[in-house]
């Protein structure tokens, strides 16, 4: 009742009606749709539209745009922020949510179009340091993958006609200067050729260079940029574990970041960057290595404005920990081999060829630190049921008739051959019958990941903890039925220390020894699952069965400290599944991450996957699978 004695309160909710919500194009809250909503499909549609298989989708991060501002917004906040498409080599950036028309059916439409535009456009960046020539070489960019979309899918036309009008609609500019208002009547005259009408703007002549003061062109909604990232090269250092809590930024899309490799990193210096009576203000983030702040209040929140985070190695424990998504610049690829005993190789899908002996593996077996294994009632109780399922695989006798030799008479072969002699004829010899027990020729390895992943809680469980008793339930379980199997875990550190310790080998009984082994797994490093793949797959070949299934428990992307990460992983470990496939290897993965559907398809196939979704029915559920795939 008595706010409007708060004059600052009033003040300031007035001010922020009148400028504070300001935008170059208008927004329709009612109509929006969010890409949450479309992603299931919109993954669908960018590689039936002939997109990379291993490209992310993901949801953008607000950047702040380039163009001229109107006075109301250089009023008010002096700059606008906006999430707009984009991609890069391995990343594909969608808006978080499309608002800008007043009908949901075409910001749908949007987020369909821009799945076909960056699966076509030409991965070519624009390398003009002028400005006005860089927005007019980003206009005839765009225009050739316009044409190059719509004549390889002639069906979206009508779409790109509707997106185009709808554009021309709510896309207003205030007064700009002359060599800018060239450049917008360009931009109008695209989107009216677009929506089938007629360019009423003469031709331009535009200068060599931009003039003075000149500001870059608004971003069209319909024609995205490819936007490359360098290679950096990688730092010697590792990072530190920690056992920090890890917060995520649920909906802050994927951040434009930049490693600091700077020779500052390692100073610790005094100077300082900020004259004390100055008001503090929140800035880029600059690698030195300052003493740890122990206070995260307001981390998250000053992560969220960061328009570009840039990461550095620290010695200190941090306090909190944030998961997010990241645009990082490719590291750059050491091409050297290295010597080992047991090496393997990596695809580099940025050469398209095989690095040899490109990664080293270090084997042994799994500790035993564990005394004795104790299992909940519970447990034993599914243990129980588990073997009593399998059991009923174990390979059962079977009766061949009509044999030369055998323990007993096939009396039906008797008589046919009796009748035979009788009526004159040859009586066959073929009169005993054999038992034998039938056929179960399969080779079951299950690899599990022990990344520093599977250290994290979900619903009250930690990952690995379930994963050990889902291993044990489904280990008692393959031993219920005779299956020849084993168990292999994996964790790494850079491509010279890929760590895989055998918990159960071939032909060696299930016994306590493997129970403790088993109990007694701990949370690693990283997941450079393409070198782990091809190792299982190797012993596995070296078996005598007939079928060989490879069995990947996992809770998370692969990535390494490397260049091991986003695109890079993905191609390479689905290059490692191709690999064993070829070789007669059946591999299949199973996760407890809910957003592996994203990745998990480009690596092991429409049909190599299962995701649990609820973590706790893991050990019930991983038998049911093996189960399923063995039928």
């Amino acid at each position: 009742m008595f706010e409007f004695l708060e004059l600052e309160e009033s003040v300031g909710k007035f001010w922020h009606r009148l400028v504070g919500t300001t935008s170059s194009m208008p927004r329709y809250g009612e109509h929006q749709v969010t890409f949450e909503e479309v992603k299931p499909f919109l993954a669908t549609c960018f590689r039936g539209f002939g997109g990379e298989a291993t490209a992310q989708l993901g949801p953008a991060h607000a950047r702040t745009a380039t163009h001229r501002l109107r006075l109301r917004q250089l009023v008010g906040l002096g700059e606008e922020k906006a999430a707009w498409a984009g991609r890069d080599g391995g990343a594909v950036m969608l808006p978080p949510q499309i608002d800008i028309f007043p009908d949901q059916a075409l910001n749908r439409d949007l987020y369909i179009w821009l799945a076909a535009f960056m699966a076509a456009m030409p991965l070519v960046p624009v390398t003009v340091a002028d400005p006005l020539n860089a927005d007019l070489r980003a206009l005839d960019a765009a225009k050739a993958s316009v044409r190059a979309v719509l004549k390889a899918f002639p069906g979206l036309d009508a779409k790109y006609t509707g997106l185009c009008r709808a554009i021309l609609k709510e896309r207003t500019r205030g007064t700009l200067p002359p060599v800018e208002r060239l450049v917008e009547n360009r931009i109008v005259g695209m989107l009216s050729e677009g929506a089938g009408w007629r360019d009423e703007n003469p031709p331009a002549i535009f200068p060599k260079g931009a003039p003075a003061g000149y500001q870059r062109m608004m971003i069209v909604p319909l024609w995205p940029g490819y936007e490359p990232r360098s290679e950096v090269f990688s730092g010697d250092g590792d990072e530190h574990p920690g056992d920090a809590s890890t917060n995520a930024l649920d909906g802050a899309g994927k951040f434009r970041a930049d490693r600091d490799t700077s020779r500052s990193t390692g100073e610790r210096s005094p100077f300082i960057l900020n004259r004390f009576e100055k008001i503090l203000a929140m800035a880029e983030m600059v690698n030195v290595d300052r003493p740890t702040d122990d206070k995260d209040d307001a981390d998250k929140d000053a992560a969220r404005d960061l328009e570009e985070i840039r990461l550095g190695r620290r010695k200190e424990r941090p306090s909190s920990k944030f998961r997010f998504d990241l645009d990082l610049p490719p590291e750059a690829v050491d091409p050297a081999s290295i010597d080992g005993e047991t090496t393997y190789p990596e695809w580099n899908y940025r050469k398209g060829e095989y690095m040899p002996s490109y990664c080293r593996v270090i084997c042994g077996m799994a500790a035993m630190e564990v005394a004795s294994v104790s299992h909940s009632d519970e447990e034993r109780a599914l243990i129980r049921s588990v073997r009593k399922q399998f059991e009923i695989l174990r390979p059962k006798q079977e009766v061949l008739k009509g044999q030369l030799d055998g323990a007993e008479l096939d009396l039906g072969a008797v008589v046919r051959m009796r009748a035979d002699l009788m009526a004159g004829g040859e009586g066959s010899d073929r009169i005993h019958m054999l038992s034998r027990p039938q056929g179960h020729d399969l080779a079951v390895t299950t690899l599990v990941d022990v990344s520093l992943s599977t250290d994290a809680w979900f619903d009250d469980h930690r990952v690995l903890d379930v994963e050990k008793q889902a291993l044990s339930v489904l280990a008692n379980g393959l031993a219920a039925c005779g299956t020849n199997h084993s168990i292999l875990t994996f964790t790494s550190r850079r491509r010279a220390w890929v760590r895989i310790e055998t918990v159960k080998a071939f032909g060696e009984e299930m016994s306590g020894d493997v129970e403790r082994r088993i109990a007694s797994l701990k949370p690693g490093y990283y997941t450079r699952i393409g070198t782990a793949i091809r190792h299982a797959a190797a012993g596995l070949a070296k078996q005598p069965n007939r079928t060989k299934l490879l069995l990947v428990l996992t809770d998370g992307k692969p990535n390494d400290i490397d260049h091991y990460e986003g695109r890079f992983a993905l191609e390479d470990s689905r290059k490692a599944v191709m690999e064993a496939r070829r070789n007669g290897v059946s591999v299949f993965a199973v996760t407890v991450d809910k957003d592996a559907r994203s990745y998990l398809p480009s690596m092991f196939g429409r049909n190599g996957f299962a995701i649990v979704g609820d973590i706790a029915k893991l050990p019930r559920m991983l038998p049911s699978i093996y189960r399923s795939l063995t039928r």
